[in-house]
């Protein structure tokens, strides 16, 4: 009788034990739900699971970043020509088509950089505060809205990264003409906030629904806009007067941090360091003011858009994928790719296909 006592005790801690562990991942589950306050619609980004970040700046494109010596080239290194030149090259059809055969569900692409510009679309009202010419800093072709085109054309998601917010503090003309001294960092007054926001505003109002979504970098700025007037509430406010549905990300001090529940639909999630994906995931780094968790990291060996071969292992990303997306969160990778044509690396789009054929059994769709 004892020993059946005993072993129907251990039997009801056992249960308990597993009703707590039960409990305790449904309330994981409910913490991780993104919210709905703010008014983009991030369904499209849930079902895609994972997207393709494309830093398509000067300094990548000429072999630079913050892991190489020099961090940055020499300005000579970049002219006006030069810049069309690798703007005008971009294959946005084969790009397209890349994605596509990767069953991506977005790509994040940088319209610019975070200190020195070089903006892939022409924008009149930066080179009114500037004094640039067209096609002198910002260029000519309008990649950005060929690339939507593309994109959409394959059923492919077009995010936005933006910089402009900062004022490009290494090139003193830009911030010259766009902020309150050529010399940083001061944060911006009233009037500088202003011209950034008038600057986004063309940008919103001539992209509308071709941009599905906006990630601001705001690494050491983010401050700048708690106040009002041309504060957070007044981004959010420029980018849906453009697009009422798009979805809009802050990257901030804290990756994870949500600057308002009304404005912020995903978290900027970024990382500039190889990092254990298993201690990166919406459990072990939760986000804030329940909006969607997201994570982005570099697959490169070198930096982001950098390298000459994968730092992580196949099944290392297929599980950060499955394990980040069975936790309601979802994630952004990118890979080297060539700065004549905007193609992923041969090596980084074959581990990304794979990717795909393991963590999606069908379309993006």
């Amino acid at each position: 009788m004892k020993k059946l006592h005993r072993k129907l005790v251990c039997k009801d801690r056992n249960l308990i034990k597993t009703g707590i562990a039960i409990f305790t991942y449904i309330i994981l589950i409910l913490i991780h739900i993104p919210g709905s306050a703010s008014s983009g619609d991030k369904t499209w980004m849930i079902k895609g699971k994972y997207g393709i970040f494309m830093h398509y700046q000067y300094r990548i494109l000429l072999g630079y970043a913050y892991t190489t010596k020099p961090q940055y080239p020499e300005p000579s290194e970049m002219s006006s020509e030069q810049w069309n030149k690798f703007v005008d090259g971009f294959d946005v059809n084969g790009f397209a088509s890349q994605m596509a055969e990767a069953r991506v569900g977005w790509v994040i692409f940088c319209m610019d950089c975070d200190y020195f510009g070089w903006q892939c679309s022409p924008n009149m009202t930066f080179d009114q505060f500037t004094g640039y010419a067209p096609g002198q800093r910002c260029s000519n072709r309008d990649l950005i809205a060929d690339l939507s085109q593309a994109l959409h054309q394959k059923g492919v998601r077009l995010i936005v990264y933006y910089a402009g917010m900062k004022g490009y503090p290494f090139d003193k003309q830009s911030f010259a003409g766009t902020s309150d001294s050529d010399v940083r960092p001061i944060p911006p007054s009233a009037e500088a906030r202003k011209k950034h926001i008038e600057i986004l505003k063309e940008y919103c109002d001539r992209y509308r629904s071709r941009i599905d979504g906006w990630w601001f970098d705001m690494w050491d700025t983010d401050e700048y806009y708690n106040k009002p007037p041309d504060d957070f509430a007044t981004i959010g406010a420029t980018v849906h007067a453009g697009n009422p549905n798009a979805i809009i990300a802050f990257a901030g001090h804290n990756q994870f941090s949500c600057h308002n529940k009304e404005i912020d639909d995903f978290t900027g999630g970024d990382i500039s360091v190889k990092v254990d994906l298993k201690n990166y995931t919406p459990f072990t780094r939760p986000a804030d003011g329940g909006i969607l968790w997201h994570g982005k990291i570099f697959c490169g060996n070198v930096y982001h858009g950098l390298g000459f071969a994968n730092q992580y292992t196949d099944q290392e990303l297929i599980d950060w994928v499955n394990t980040c997306n069975h936790q309601g969160g979802v994630v952004t990778m990118d890979w080297p790719f060539d700065p004549k044509t905007g193609l992923l690396k041969d090596f980084g789009f074959a581990q990304l296909k794979r990717i795909a054929q393991a963590t999606k059994s069908s379309g993006i769709k």
